[in-house]
Order: C-alpha cells, then sequence, then structure tokens
C-alpha cells in the first residue's frame, strides 16, 4: 500500500491544534507529527487485504466463504484484516475519537475500489447508519468519517439520509450469526418510499465486516429503493 496513504494536513490550522490536542498514532497511540496520520512503523505492520480476499464478498476466500449465501450486495472492497496493528485502529477510530485510522482506511478503500475498476461507476455513497443515541454519545459516526476520505477527490455525493438505525441495548458481537441477521434486519430501516434511487449503483460504508448481516439488511434496504446494485466497502474483514 502507497506510504502517501498516511500524509496528513499539513496547514497552519493543524499546526495550531497540534499544539492544544497532540497528534497521536491511532495504531500504538504514540506521539506523531502533526502531519502524519500514524507512525511508518504502525502503517508497515497493517495486514492489508491480498488475493486471498474475495472481492465478491469481501471474506477471506475459503470454502464458507459468505459468497454461498448470495449477499445482497454486488461486490465488496476490505481495505484490511482485521487482525494485529489493523485491529487496534478501528478500536481507537471507534473508543477513542482518532479519526486518523478513518483517513487511512478510507484513502486504501479509494484506492481499492479504483483498482476494481469500479469507482466511476458509483452514483452515490451511503454509510451504514448509527442510531440517533449513539451517534450522540460518540460525537460521530466511524462510518461516515470512512465515506468521507473514501470520496475525497471524486465526484460521489454521500448521503446519510437514506438509512436509519433504531437504537438497541444488544450488542452485535455477542449475538450468533442467526440473531445477528434477525437483528440488523429489525434495526436497519429507511423512511424513504418509492425508487428514489432507481438505476443506481450504491456504494455502502463499514467500518468492520463480520458476518456480513449489516451489509445485507442496508443492502436489501436499497435494492428494494431501486438501486440497480449495491457495491460495499469495509474498513477491515474478520
Amino acid at each position: 500500500m502507497d506510504g502517501s496513504i498516511i500524509r496528513g494536513d499539513s496547514g497552519i490550522k493543524s499546526y495550531v491544534l497540534d499544539f492544544l490536542f497532540p497528534n497521536r498514532c491511532p495504531f500504538c497511540g504514540g506521539f506523531i507529527p502533526y502531519n502524519v496520520l500514524c507512525c511508518e512503523e504502525c502503517f508497515s505492520e497493517i495486514l492489508w487485504a491480498d488475493e486471498h480476499i474475495c472481492p465478491k464478498c469481501g471474506k477471506p476466500k475459503r470454502p464458507d466463504c459468505l459468497c454461498k449465501e448470495s449477499p445482497e450486495y454486488s461486490l465488496c472492497a476490505s481495505a484490511a484484516y482485521y487482525s494485529g496493528i489493523a485491529k487496534e485502529g478501528i478500536y481507537s477510530l471507534k473508543f477513542k475519537n482518532n479519526l486518523n485510522a478513518a483517513a487511512i482506511f478510507g484513502r486504501a478503500l479509494r484506492d481499492k475500489l479504483s483498482e476494481m475498476e469500479v469507482i466511476h461507476s458509483i452514483d452515490l455513497a451511503v454509510p451504514v447508519p448509527m442510531s440517533p443515541k449513539q451517534k450522540r454519545i460518540r460525537g460521530y459516526n466511524q462510518a461516515e468519517e470512512l465515506a468521507k476520505h473514501l470520496t475525497e477527490g471524486t465526484d460521489i455525493p454521500v448521503r446519510t439520509d437514506i438509512i436509519q438505525r433504531r437504537f438497541s441495548k444488544t450488542a452485535q458481537h455477542t449475538l450468533s450469526e442467526e440473531d445477528r441477521k434477525r437483528e440488523a434486519e429489525r434495526i436497519y430501516f429507511t423512511d424513504l418510499h418509492g425508487t428514489p434511487l432507481s438505476d443506481m449503483t450504491v456504494l455502502l460504508i463499514d467500518d468492520v465486516l463480520t458476518t456480513g448481516s449489516t451489509l445485507n439488511a442496508c443492502s436489501g434496504l436499497l435494492l428494494r429503493l431501486g438501486a440497480e446494485r449495491v457495491i460495499c466497502a469495509a474498513a477491515a474483514t474478520v
């Protein structure tokens, strides 16, 4: 992966803010210069997605990958394996307010979609939503942050009003695969009617691809709104 991905903002605003809020690497937590996004050492340790990731479902290639379940989406780009240093970066993004990881993985996903020769066919991007309560508590939606950096420099608009999420006290990671599927179908919904996405190719963005339940539920909603196809992008895949 191109090391230019970790170049940050070199503007005077970032320089001044660094005195008040010193820049930290999202992977190891160490202090780093204001104009970079992470340590070069950490960046080199990320297990980036390779030829062993299925381009259809976004999971590691094996007999039981998600393709056997005929996912609702057409393709899925994964930036990295959800392990080691990458896992730490996702954790920092979700729970430590370190948005540097969103820039790194978002840019990597943009490059991956370009390699797959699909980025120019995308009409709009939709980040997987959080419930309003969850977003108030965290202060941001990590999928929206990924979408912002993924679409930077493109003409792809980001829409956050298409899919919504109900608040749930149940943590997805505590559920079985079948229960995760049912829960995803319950908590994600849309208030839109008709086919406002008619003939569009929609990019659906999330942080981690685990069982595919979230991407499947949200892809189904997008298809019912008329989307011709859904392409997914995940910062990391399990």
